[in-house]
């Protein structure tokens, strides 16, 4: 009798042991939980010519960016390839196959080939899902959604896809309300907790954005959420908070989130970090690039290149340039070849102080940055926000009130554009329109929890106090 895993679908393993290891390893996976290589490996030890364990064990350490692990769980799939008995395998083996020769394209049709065919295969729908955002797609993110939720719609990973993919594009009601119910359903999942933070943060709702992220954290300390924790803590004015979140050590955030947090604390909090704290961040990229180069994504490599700018490196910081700009152009890479490649040398004319050629280079990636894939929405509000500081150091009024006024009426608690409203009509000589945006800023600190020493806070109070 053929076995099944548990939603039908053929294994060729006949240990029951290996079978429920494997199935436990894919359910971590697919909630953030840890545990899943653990898993895995279990699984293979009952089963040692179980394909599909090995397989998945690839794709996991595939999204670590281990090469290591990658390379060598591909090797002992194509071992057993054998024994692989049902078609849905044979092309799992074959993904994992181009994967352990660094052809990652190949990987990503191939696991493409088996999402369209068997729909209720978890861990393709979910690489191929990741390999959406990656690219920008959430069209397609949401068709994969709605596929797989048409064939099995109980499963919470398939609601989960369908409300970030949803709210990426802009539909941030539909997004919230289906991750909601998909969070009822599987109230442990930290993917699902997730998908609801990424879309109270997008609508400006921090106080339940927080605590969503910390209701996940307090079941387990996932870096990811982490990092979100810190970036809204980041976006409230909470310095020491956010640089709490940023040295932890149980466990540490990935390097690139750590870069990009310093970032945001020096270009838009006003508070830098030290020459050896960044020097120490570009010898860590150099390690990981020496390893794993290959196997970092573009939005890894953008950081990389931040961190050598700022410590100096700008060798290393160029070749950062160079190795995006070689990458496929168009939705392959996310357009990162270009559009990525013109935010990257823009942050370098900031760092080398031309912020004129900073406007410049970033404005196309800033206009289109909703085409763009590397990371989420909220990921990539900090080029909003840096491009907009940038005009603001630069004086330029008019540009600062257009952009101010965009972002708020998608995200109306955006404080940093209260303030540079109420900064650009005190430039104009505008005092009518600069109360009224420091009354709001005063009126949205306070429903959102921004920190009351935050500088644009205090000085909002002041210009009211004295025209009171």
């Amino acid at each position: 009798m053929m076995a099944t895993d548990i939603k039908g679908l053929g294994v060729s393993t006949k240990s029951a042991d290996a079978l429920a290891a494997y199935e436990r390893g894919l359910d971590l996976f697919l909630r953030w939980r840890t545990g899943s290589v653990e898993a895995l490996d279990a699984a293979a030890q009952s089963d040692p010519r179980f394909a599909l364990a090995y397989c998945t064990k690839a794709y996991i350490a595939w999204r670590m960016g281990r090469a290591d692990l990658a390379t060598a769980a591909s090797r002992q799939a194509t071992a057993v390839a054998d024994d692989a008995r049902h078609e849905r395998e044979r092309l799992h083996v074959q993904a994992v196959d181009a994967l352990q020769r660094g052809d990652h394209p190949a990987t990503y049709e191939v696991l493409g080939q088996i999402a369209s065919r068997y729909p209720t295969d978890r861990i393709a729908v979910r690489i191929i899902g990741l390999n959406c955002i990656t690219q920008g797609d959430y069209r397609g993110g949401i068709d994969i959604a709605r596929r797989s939720l048409e064939a099995n719609p109980d499963e919470p990973q398939y609601k989960t896809m369908l409300g970030f993919f949803l709210e990426q594009s802009g539909y941030n009601d539909e997004g919230l309300a289906v991750s909601l119910r998909s969070l009822a359903q599987d109230p442990t999942s930290l993917y699902t907790y997730h998908a609801v933070g990424h879309a109270y943060q997008a609508r400006g709702d921090y106080r339940n954005a927080l605590e969503t992220f910390e209701r996940a954290a307090s079941l387990e300390r996932y870096p990811h959420l982490l990092w979100h924790l810190a970036e809204a803590q980041a976006l409230l004015g909470h310095d020491r908070m956010t640089r709490d979140y940023w040295a932890s050590t149980a466990p540490p955030l990935p390097l690139y989130e750590r870069i990009e947090l310093l970032w945001r604390l020096e270009m838009l909090r006003g508070t830098p970090a030290d020459a050896a704290t960044w020097r120490d961040l570009a010898k860590q990229g150099e390690r990981i690039l020496g390893e794993y180069a290959d196997w970092q994504t573009t939005w890894m490599h953008h950081w990389l290149g931040v961190a050598f700018a700022k410590a100096g490196d700008w060798g290393r910081a160029e070749q950062q340039v160079e190795r995006l700009r070689k990458m496929p152009a168009g939705r392959p890479s996310g357009h990162w070849s270009t559009l990525g490649v013109a935010l990257l040398e823009g942050e370098l004319a900031f760092v080398r102080g031309d912020l004129d050629a900073a406007v410049r280079l970033m404005a196309p990636g800033v206009d289109d940055l909703h085409t763009m894939g590397g990371g989420s929405r909220e990921q990539k509000d900090i080029f909003r926000d840096v491009f907009m500081e940038l005009h603001r150091r630069l004086d330029h009024v008019e540009n600062v009130i257009e952009l101010a006024q965009e972002r708020l009426l998608a995200n109306p608690h955006h404080v940093q554009s209260l303030a540079a409203l109420a900064w650009a009509y005190e430039r104009s000589g505008n005092a009518v329109l600069r109360r009224q945006a420091c009354r709001q800023l005063v009126r949205r600190a306070e429903e959102v929890g921004l920190c009351a020493e935050a500088p644009e806070l205090v000085a909002a109070r002041r210009v009211l106090e004295l025209a009171a």
